[in-house]
């Protein structure tokens, strides 16, 4: 008669065990979020820039939704789900993985990732802060995982532009023209090569060129025409930020200084020497 009660007390402790690891009601209760992008507090700052993002697919659960990563005015990245949607689950959290893609669980945890914190919900759409730590170039998928069983729920393949690399960057100083500022060449996500003047200034004048050189520096004009250089296209102006595209053929390696140049009259006004680093995009 005893062992009733003794088997009785095993059942409920078993299927409160069960109830506690499989949380079987959340297959059927959403949790839905909807929370705005994140705003610039002033116009002055600037719009959010996309680096990179990706739709889902479901791998143990269906899933739908885009995932992308901004980074805002203040220099913050963020990732944000749009239009999102899985099965809701125990221990849920947010990924950024180094697979491009991920279609099983073992993918996930052998390629490496970053744990973003629990998911906000199952439905809607939500923001996570990416810490500074983060090497955005490392982050090529966005799965969401359930930390208690090791199963990717879905994971978010990333493309389209990735935050631009610094490939050179010099100092101008004035050769004929007193000339100030930055030249730096930058790639971009999808590869295209990016020479941006940042807090330029120099004198105006009658077809100014910008010029890639291959001279490592010139402070006079013959050591830019003597040593050669690509002609990269007119000056936009000569003051302000400015940017030129460089063409997908033009081998960099050749290039060691930026000049800009007075085509009529064969003057070089200022030009800056480069040299490999990193520097924060403007």
């Amino acid at each position: 008669m005893k062992k009733r009660p003794i088997i009785i007390g095993i059942g409920v402790a078993v299927l409160t065990l069960g109830w506690y690891a499989f949380r079987p009601e959340r297959l059927f209760v959403n949790e839905v979020v909807n929370e705005s992008f994140p705003a610039a507090k002033a116009v002055s700052e600037g719009e959010p820039q996309l680096l990179t993002k990706g739709d889902f697919h479901g791998v143990a659960h269906e899933a739908k939704g885009t995932a992308s990563i901004y980074k805002l005015a203040n220099g913050k990245r963020v990732l944000r789900f749009t239009d999102f949607e899985t099965s809701n689950g125990p221990d849920v959290q947010v990924y950024l993985g180094v697979a491009k893609d991920a279609n099983d669980n073992a993918t996930v945890t052998t390629a490496g990732f970053r744990n973003l914190g629990p998911i906000k919900g199952n439905k809607g759409d939500q923001n996570y802060d990416i810490p500074e730590d983060v090497d955005i170039q490392k982050v090529n998928s966005i799965t969401v995982w359930c930390q208690r069983f090791g199963v990717n729920f879905a994971t978010a393949p990333l493309a389209g532009s990735q935050e631009p690399k610094t490939l050179s960057r010099g100092q101008f100083h004035g050769a004929s023209h007193e000339t100030r500022g930055v030249a730096t060449i930058f790639q971009l996500g999808d590869g295209k090569r990016v020479l941006r003047f940042t807090d330029f200034e120099t004198s105006n004048g009658p077809d100014v060129q910008v010029y890639l050189g291959v001279a490592p520096d010139a402070k006079d004009d013959e050591t830019v025409t003597k040593a050669g250089f690509f002609h990269l296209a007119a000056l936009k102006g000569n003051q302000g930020d400015q940017n030129y595209d460089i063409p997908a053929d033009v081998d960099l390696s050749k290039y060691k200084s930026v000049t800009v140049w007075c085509r009529r009259f064969g003057k070089n006004f200022g030009t800056a020497p480069l040299s490999n680093g990193t520097v924060a995009v403007r």
